[in-house]
């Protein structure tokens, strides 16, 4: 008799603890499966309730819509409670959103900074994968690598400047590079488009004796990848009235920006030249700072 009943106690453990295999002959898990995974597949076009019966949910609809969530319980052993069911829900629309709606009282969480709602809205191109969690509730875990660069992107960016500087200007047609002005950006590959904006600010003085009047004429350089000159991208002017006055100051913004430039690296500088003075001829024309700034934005 202590046979037959030790038989029936041992055979209890063994299933208790036993690991399942497909196609696998010692597994090491649970459930070790050697092979593919299958699971139902359904497509939505238009608002949709998901059930016991969804696995992965696509939504290819032409405007937005919502996938309501069942509700699910977290007390044990109840109908309703499946916590750790998983939903794969893929947004394959080119345009419309998707809002995943959990039952009023639960929320869909995704953690960081991130406070749990009952709604989240998943982008176009964006995979959510949803856990029945143990907090009323579902975790939301988004494949941030699956959604496509659709939106432009700060990628590169470059800061540069000086402070208090003086430069003189000489007179003549010859452009000059203003000290400090340099930026160097790199265009990254992997974009269908790209631009580079260019934001030069700065200041400077007129040191006269006489009632005069003249401009500033500024063009930008590139070089780098590759070479090039943008001519009169800005200009500023200046004037005297005023011959009490032995000093006047002037600012000068200039802003451009270039599209699709191969993907390389790039160095921009800006440079002025003098022109169309009249007047008392000015003892000297200086460049007194600079603040240069660019930045590239790149989408697909």
């Amino acid at each position: 008799m202590k046979k037959v009943l030790l038989l029936p106690f041992l055979g209890i453990i063994l299933i208790t603890n036993a690991q399942v295999g497909i196609n696998n002959n010692t597994p090491s898990s649970t459930l070790d499966i050697g092979g593919s995974l299958e699971g139902s597949y359904r497509e939505i076009t238009a608002n949709s309730t998901l059930s016991a019966t969804d696995y992965h949910v696509s939504f290819a609809g032409t405007s937005a819509a919502t996938a309501s969530l069942p509700q699910m319980s977290t007390s044990d052993g109840s109908a309703s409670d499946f916590r750790g069911r998983k939903y794969f829900i893929k947004n394959n629309s080119s345009s419309s959103n998707l809002t995943l709606a959990a039952v009023s009282g639960q929320t869909i969480r995704i953690g960081g900074g991130n406070t749990a709602n009952n709604t989240y809205i998943l982008s176009p191109g964006v995979l959510g994968i949803l856990t029945a969690n143990a907090t009323n509730g579902w975790d939301l875990d988004l494949a941030v690598n699956t959604i496509p660069d659709t939106s432009w992107k700060i990628t590169n960016n470059d800061f540069n400047g000086t402070l208090n500087a003086a430069q003189a200007i000489a007179t003549g047609n010859t452009y000059q590079t203003i000290t400090g002005s340099s930026v160097t950006v790199t265009v990254p590959p992997g974009y269908n488009q790209s631009i580079v904006t260019l934001n030069f600010d700065g200041w400077g003085d007129v040191d006269h004796t006489g009632v005069s009047m003249g401009s500033l004429r500024f063009q930008i350089t590139q070089s780098g990848t590759s070479a090039a000159t943008y001519t009169s991208t800005s200009m500023t002017s200046w004037a005297v009235t005023n011959t009490g006055v032995s000093r006047i100051r002037f600012t000068f913004p200039a802003a451009y920006s270039i599209s699709n430039l191969a993907p390389g690296t790039y160095t921009f500088n800006i440079q002025v030249v003098r022109e169309g003075e009249l007047g008392s001829a000015p003892n000297a024309v200086n460049i007194w700072g600079i603040q240069s700034t660019a930045k590239v934005y790149s989408k697909n």
